[in-house]
């Protein structure tokens, strides 16, 4: 079974503190990022299709244009993160945190949404 992926000295495993870390245009789908810590951290362009960040915490991070489309971020935490153009079509959204996130052209179709806090800090339990 191979290890947990590094990446620019950072250990992409479940629980790993990589807050402010630099990840533009990383290769991560399907990657098991179970409560990791990137606050801060850049993804620009980053691919994390169906990966699994379940309660990670991504508060002010730069996802923009990211790929997280089917993505577990159920419980997680991206208030002020940019996710300007990203992808999160089929993404699990449950109980995240999107207060003060900018949304501008982010796609949400088939996003599943229960007591998610939206930028406008309004209540989207449209899927409990």
């Amino acid at each position: 079974m191979a290890g947990p992926k590094v990446i620019k000295g950072y250990r992409l495993e479940p629980f790993a503190q990589c807050a402010g870390a630099l990840l533009d245009h990383a290769r991560l789908n399907a990657a098991n990022l179970y409560s990791i810590d990137l606050r801060a951290a850049s993804l620009r362009e980053a691919q994390l299709a169906g990966a699994h960040m379940a309660e990670a915490r991504l508060i002010g991070g730069d996802l923009s244009n990211a790929n997280l489309s089917g993505a577990n971020l159920s419980g997680a935490d991206l208030s002020r993160t940019n996710l300007t153009g990203a992808d999160l079509s089929g993404a699990n959204l449950r109980r995240a945190n999107l207060t003060g996130a900018r949304m501008s052209g982010t796609v949400l179709v088939g996003a599943r949404f229960c007591k998610t806090v939206m930028p406008d800090l309004r209540m989207n339990d449209q899927h409990c």
